[in-house]
């Protein structure tokens, strides 16, 4: 089985300002409340099908109810193929704008682009996407920015040769076309220091500052959406997310991007490192067959938000359209329900400490 292209590399309205929101009772100022403004979407033929816009709205609907308050589509493409309806992408941008989200659009990827590693094919690729894009909701209210997909944790040697051409130039082509709306990357880190998902490099979180910082100046991203968990295990502990949190918070600062945290939502469920040897050897996770995926459980995911919320002026999240849509199951209606209250308890202690203040 091929590996995924993290193994292989392994290698809201407007956002709040810094300290302008303070949990209650938290020892430490955060920097924005600790709730999910958006999930990524990998759009698929599902969304082309002629009568995809109602299960869509109620979708939308969903998202609304548990305070998402933007929208981020990745693999645009789908919709921009021959097959494709022409006023699909705008018909989803209308209907997130009538409940008022912001929209971040994907600005494409080759397939095995982690492989090939060849810059100009990467780079023609994503300028298609982009005019495409801008030719069919450039003007739309909702499209508020773009996601760069090639995603990375710290690259060397022809990796690094290949992401130092490619980043800078779909950025350019973003804001030079769109000069208005946010570009974006997540990126994410790894734990592994003993090579047990591959034979990848390590990198200490000093190093992955220095390394993020001089490749947001260099690019110019506007927005840096650090994924919280490089390897998505239940036993990650927030103590070991702390410093890369840290290192990115200085690496934005000091380039000048905001910072943003991805807080997944979704986890490989494993005790520790050494149960996974036991149960699946010395092997990367996408390769485990029938993977014991699950929602991340609430009270962890709360701990998760704050840690983030610390740091990060916004938080979106990946495994909630995977693992936690209420029209999966009972267990993902489970946990959208206690999402929901815990997001009506946040909101409510925030109301109280407004008032408190005043």
């Amino acid at each position: 089985m091929r590996l995924s292209r993290r193994a292989f590399l392994g290698c809201c309205g407007t956002a709040l300002g810094v300290a302008s929101w303070r949990g209650i009772g938290e020892e430490k100022p955060l920097r924005c409340p600790p709730i999910i403004s958006g999930a990524l979407r990998w759009v698929n033929k599902e969304y082309v099908k002629p009568d995809f816009t109602e299960s869509w709205k109620q979708e939308v609907d969903d998202e609304r109810a548990i305070g998402f308050d933007l929208g981020w589509l990745c693999h645009v493409q789908a919709l921009l193929e021959a097959d494709a309806p022409d006023a699909r992408l705008r018909e989803l941008l209308d209907l997130y704008s009538t409940v008022g989200m912001q929209v971040l659009l994907d600005t494409g990827s080759t397939p095995d682009w982690y492989v090939r590693l060849d810059a100009e094919r990467e780079i023609e690729y994503a300028k298609r996407q982009i005019e495409m894009i801008v030719e069919r909701v450039g003007d739309h209210p909702a499209f508020y920015g773009w996601y760069v997909p090639q995603e990375i944790y710290v690259t060397w040697d022809a990796s690094a040769a290949f992401i130092d051409k490619v980043y800078p130039a779909i950025v350019a082509l973003c804001k030079s076309t769109t000069p208005k709306k946010l570009v974006t990357v997540s990126p994410f880190f790894i734990l592994d220091k003993t090579g047990v998902f591959g034979d990848f490099r390590y990198a200490e979180p000093e190093e992955y500052r220095r390394y993020w910082a001089a490749l947001i100046r260099r690019s110019g991203f506007d927005v840096v959406m650090m994924q919280d968990s490089g390897e998505h295990f239940s036993y990650v502990t927030n103590e070991e997310r702390r410093p890369f949190f840290e290192a990115m918070r200085e690496a934005c600062d000091e380039s000048g991007a905001r910072f943003w945290g991805n807080v997944e939502c979704a986890e490989f469920e494993c005790p520790s490192l050494e149960t996974y040897v036991k149960r699946y050897g010395r092997v990367h996770h996408s390769t485990v067959k029938d993977a014991p995926w699950r929602p991340v459980p609430l009270d962890r995911l709360e701990s998760k938000l704050r840690l983030a919320a610390a740091y990060v002026e916004r938080i979106v999240t990946w495994g909630y359209v995977e693992f936690c849509r209420p029209k999966l199951g009972q267990a993902a209606k489970d946990w959208y329900e206690g999402y929901k209250t815990y997001v009506e308890r946040v909101r409510g202690k925030q109301k109280d400490g407004a008032g408190a203040t005043q």
